[in-house]
């Protein structure tokens, strides 16, 4: 037998054996198991899970929600069976046809709820994109319930009680309301929002001992309100210019901390420990800063519901720059004819937002007490403060909001 034709043998044996190497090795490779679609069905309420409901890691889930009935009803996303909580983990949560946006939201260990309020049309499909990101091991069963319709809570009442409009008369940011435009519809990090802007008469609250006004319906089910007047004692927004942008601790912040322990700790479960917005970004030259909310609403007059900072959570905070400019205010005009114009407060009041740095002092937003918003008043200096708390969705009134009969909560949860 020639070396030719022995080599030729050795060559097709061992490609003989490689080829049954690999043969094995498939057969006894376990594939990963494929996730496959769940579609759940109750008669009214259609839900494909196309990514399976186990939420274990990082990556993106879809599922749709189909509403099978002949009438438009609300529900809302939860949390089951979860374990391993993880207060790093953030998650995105999108639908085009919900009007839904939530960005960058964090888990909490004691609320189930991802999203509540959404609110889905007869016979329509809505399509959800869920986003985990910085899982490490937290895991939770994905669950759509159909909200219970057997009260009609505070929200639905506010709702039931205004004409919803999509347009407003005059241009938030540009120009002041000073007639009555009503309740009016946009959105917010969560979904649809409602607000009231302008000579509004049927948005009073009464809570704990105190009036209210309501500012807005949020996205997420929750009711917004601000105190009426102002609180009996003066506050600098912060002492320190240095320690300006540590919001949570500034003076202002502590303030409206004590009139919560004070005045509202008592009706604590009626209030939603919820998201308030903390800007504090923005461009520098040197020592001086022009926060974003100063180039959004002074130089570009575009207001936003949307939060384009930090968040945080508390049951109680102050409004925005940006909602004022929706309930009617701008920067220009004064304005003592739209509902956050009290004429029992006789000085300037804080809003929320830092406007701008210079010179060694800073300047956060308020109010003038011709209703204006302004951006020159030191925040250094002792001004008025309205409180601003949300009520929790699953709460039911009494009353019509007007000042004679203001809306009261009922206090059997």
């Amino acid at each position: 037998m020639s070396n030719k034709y022995k080599k030729s043998l050795t060559i097709i044996g061992i490609l003989i054996v490689l080829s049954s190497m690999v043969g094995i090795s498939y057969l006894n490779y376990e594939k990963e198991p494929e996730i496959e679609t769940l579609v759940e069905a109750n008669g009214e309420l259609s839900v494909n899970y196309i990514n399976g409901k186990l939420i274990n890691k990082n990556g993106t889930y879809e599922f749709s929600v189909t509403n099978n009935s002949g009438k438009d009803f609300y529900y809302e996303i939860v949390m089951k069976e979860l374990k391993n909580f993880d207060e790093n983990l953030r998650y995105n949560i999108v639908s085009p046809e919900a009007s839904i946006n939530i960005q960058n939201a964090s888990l909490e260990k004691d609320d189930s709820l991802l999203v509540d309020n959404v609110l889905i049309k007869s016979k329509a499909t809505e399509n959800f994109k869920l986003k985990i990101e910085n899982n490490k091991n937290t895991s939770f069963i994905l669950a759509i319930r159909k909200m219970n319709e057997n009260e009609e809570y505070f929200f639905a009442t506010i709702l039931k009680n205004n004409e919803v409009k999509k347009e407003t008369i005059t241009k938030p940011g540009v120009e002041v309301a000073i007639k009555n435009e009503g309740l009016i519809e946009d959105v917010d990090d969560y979904g649809l929002t409602y607000y009231f802007r302008g000579n509004v008469t049927n948005n009073y609250v009464e809570f704990a001992n105190n009036l209210w006004r309501i500012i807005r319906i949020n996205g997420d089910g929750t009711v917004r309100l601000i105190l009426d007047d102002a609180l009996s004692e003066l506050s600098s927004y912060n002492s320190k210019i240095e320690e300006v942008e540590k919001y949570e601790s500034t003076d202002v912040i502590n303030k409206i901390n004590s009139f919560y322990e004070s005045s509202l700790k008592n009706n604590e479960s009626y209030i939603a420990n919820t998201k308030f917005c903390k800007e504090i970004e923005g461009t520098s030259a040197g020592n001086n800063k022009t926060y974003n909310a100063y180039t959004r609403l002074v130089t570009n007059n575009i207001p936003s519901f949307n939060c384009l900072g930090e968040t945080y959570r508390s049951r109680i905070g102050l409004i925005t720059a940006d909602e004022v400019a929706f309930a009617g205010g701008n920067f220009k005009d004064n304005n003592k004819d739209y509902y956050l114009y009290n004429k029992d407060i006789e000085d300037i009041w804080w809003l929320s937002n830092l406007a701008r740095t210079k010179d060694g002092a800073f300047y956060p937003f308020s109010i003038t007490k011709e209703g204006k918003i302004s951006d020159t008043t030191s925040g250094s200096a002792y001004k008025n403060v309205r409180p601003v708390i949300n009520i929790i969705k699953k709460t039911t009134v009494k009353g019509s909001g007007t000042i004679e009969d203001p809306y009261t909560i009922n206090t059997q949860l």
